[in-house]
C-alpha cells in the first residue's frame, strides 16, 4: 500500500534510481569541488518530485568522495524556537575531537546574537547537544544576556567585531575537521516549514553561516517558499524571486524525470503484475493485453496531466487496492479504472456526477475530452487511439449504469451507421468504431461505472 523509502547503497548510492539522476549528481559534486569556498546552492523542484531521495543520495555520493556532509530536514525541527539551534545541533556532528573546548566559543558567541533563546531554554539546548560543561556558565549569564539586549545600539561596534569573530571561529572548526573538502550541508523541506522559521533559517545562513568552506544546499519547492516569504511579511506584492536572489548563489532545477520509467517501476514496485499477467489471464483474450493498456493509459494520462512523481505514486498505490476487490477471472477495463481513480483523487466533481448519473452523453463526452483529450493534431499517434478507447470504453460503461431505467439510450444510429449523439472535437469515426469494439467485445460481462465504482470507493469485500 505505502511506498517505502529507497533503499541507498552506500557503496553505489544511485543503484536503485529509478529516474536516471546520477548525471545530475555528478555535475553537482563538480560545483562543489570547483567552488569550495563556499556558496548556497538551492536545488529547486515541485513538491513530489523525488528531491529527498536524490539529495540524500547525492550526499552519500559526496561521502564516499571524501566530504564531510550534513542533513538538515527543517521540518521536522520547526518546532525549535531558533533555528541556530537546530543546524548547531547539525554542525557539533562535524566535530571529530575535543568538542566542548573547539565548540564553546562558538555557541556563546551566538547566544548573544539570539533574540529569542532565554537562558533557561539555552541551558536545555546546550545539555541536548552534548555540551552540559557551559550550561551553568550560560544560565549565570542570564541577567547579563538582558542588560546586553538593553544597550545592543550602544554595543553595536562590539556586535560587528564579536559577528567577525564568530564567523572567524567557525571558520577555524571547518578548517580543522572538513579533511581539506569543503563541507555540504544540506537543509531540506525548508519550503514546508512555518513562514518564520523558514525565513529565519536563510537570514540565519546568510549572516552567521557564510563562512569558507561551507556549502549550504537548500532542496526547496520555490514557488511554496516563495509563498512563505509572502506570508511572513503579510504582502503580496513582495517579490520573492528577488528576495531569495539575495541568500542563494546558484539555482538548479533537476530535469523532469522520465514519466514511462517512474511508470513502469511503480508497475513493478506495487507487484500489479500478480493480477494483470495471471498466468489464466493471459490465456484469455479478453484479459490478455490489460498490463500493456495499463501501463500505456497510466504514462499518457500522467504526463499529461504533469504529475508529479508523489501524485502518480498515488495513484498506482490506490489501484493495487482497488484490484484486490476484483476476481482474479472478472473483467477489469484497466484504462477506465485508472481514469476513475484519477477523478476520485483530482477531478472530485465530475467522479460524483458519474458515480451519481448527473450528466447526459453528450455532457460527459464533453467533459471527459476536456480533461483527457490529446491535441488533434496528434490522432495518428498511438497515444491518441488509447485514449480514445479508453474514453469510449468509460462511455460505454457510463451508457450501461442507466440500464433497466427510462434514460438508458443506443449509442449508435444503426440505420445511418454513425453515433447518436455529438462527439464535439473528437473524431466521430473514431469513437464509432471504439465504441463498436466495446458493444461487441464487452456486452456479455455486463459492465458499467456503477459497478466499477462500488469497487473503486471499496464498497466490496477485498478478494482473498
Amino acid at each position: 500500500m505505502k511506498h517505502e523509502d529507497i533503499v541507498i547503497d552506500k557503496k553505489n548510492p544511485f543503484a536503485n534510481c529509478k529516474l536516471g539522476r546520477e548525471p545530475y549528481a555528478n555535475i553537482l559534486s563538480s560545483i562543489v569541488d570547483s567552488y569550495a569556498k563556499g556558496f548556497v546552492l538551492a536545488i529547486n523542484g515541485e513538491w513530489g518530485v523525488g528531491k529527498t531521495t536524490f539529495v540524500k543520495m547525492w550526499m552519500q555520493k559526496l561521502k564516499n568522495e571524501g566530504h564531510k556532509t550534513i542533513y538538515f530536514n527543517a521540518w521536522e525541527n520547526d518546532f525549535v524556537l531558533e533555528p541556530m539551534v537546530g543546524i548547531l545541533g547539525e554542525l557539533k556532528s562535524l566535530i571529530t575531537s575535543d568538542p566542548e573546548k573547539r565548540f564553546d566559543s562558538i555557541l556563546k558567541g551566538f547566544a548573544k546574537f539570539s533574540n529569542k533563546i532565554i537562558p533557561a531554554s539555552l541551558k536545555f539546548v546546550a545539555k541536548s547537544i552534548g555540551l552540559g560543561g557551559i550550561a551553568d556558565v550560560i544560565e549565570k549569564g542570564g541577567e547579563a544576556m538582558a542588560a546586553f539586549f538593553e544597550n545592543e545600539i550602544s554595543n553595536y561596534d562590539q556586535k560587528k567585531e564579536s559577528l567577525q569573530s564568530l564567523r572567524n571561529d567557525l571558520c577555524n572548526l571547518v578548517a580543522q575537521n572538513n579533511g581539506g573538502k569543503p563541507v555540504v550541508f544540506i537543509i531540506d523541506e525548508l519550503d514546508r516549514c512555518r513562514p518564520d522559521y523558514a525565513v529565519e533559517v536563510l537570514e540565519k545562513v546568510k549572516h552567521f553561516f557564510s563562512v569558507q568552506g561551507i556549502i549550504f544546499v537548500l532542496s526547496i519547492d520555490k514557488k511554496q517558499l516563495g509563498n512563505s516569504i509572502r506570508g511572513f511579511y503579510g504582502s503580496e506584492n513582495i517579490n520573492a524571486d528577488e528576495y531569495l536572489r539575495r541568500f542563494i548563489d546558484i539555482e538548479y532545477s533537476l530535469p523532469e524525470p522520465s514519466i514511462k520509467d517512474f511508470c513502469e517501476y511503480l508497475y513493478d514496485y506495487f507487484t500489479l503484475n500478480e493480477f494483470f499477467e495471471n498466468e489464466w489471464r493471459c490465456t484469455y483474450d479478453t484479459f490478455k493485453d490489460d498490463s500493456l493498456l495499463f501501463k500505456r493509459i497510466s504514462v499518457i494520462l500522467s504526463t499529461e496531466k504533469h504529475l508529479t512523481l508523489r501524485k502518480i505514486e498515488k495513484l498506482f498505490a490506490y489501484t493495487r487496492l482497488v484490484l484486490k476487490t476484483f476476481r482474479v477471472e472478472g473483467c477489469v477495463l484497466p484504462e477506465v479504472v485508472f481514469m476513475l481513480i484519477y477523478l476520485k483523487y483530482y477531478e472530485n466533481d465530475l467522479y460524483n456526477a458519474i458515480k451519481r448519473n448527473k450528466l447526459n452523453i453528450h455532457d460527459i463526452v464533453n467533459q471527459i475530452n476536456s480533461i483527457f483529450t490529446i491535441s488533434l493534431k496528434d490522432k495518428e499517434q498511438y497515444e491518441y487511439r488509447t485514449l480514445i478507447f479508453a474514453m469510449a470504453k468509460l462511455i460505454y460503461c457510463y451508457n450501461n449504469s442507466y440500464r433497466g431505467t427510462g434514460y438508458y439510450q443506443s449509442l449508435f444510429s444503426r440505420e445511418n451507421e454513425e453515433l447518436s449523439f455529438d462527439t464535439g472535437e473528437i473524431d466521430k469515426n473514431f469513437l464509432y468504431l471504439a465504441l463498436e469494439h466495446c458493444d461487441q467485445k464487452y456486452t456479455r460481462f455486463e459492465l458499467s461505472t456503477k459497478s466499477l465504482i462500488q469497487k473503486i470507493d471499496l464498497l466490496e469485500s477485498l478478494k482473498q
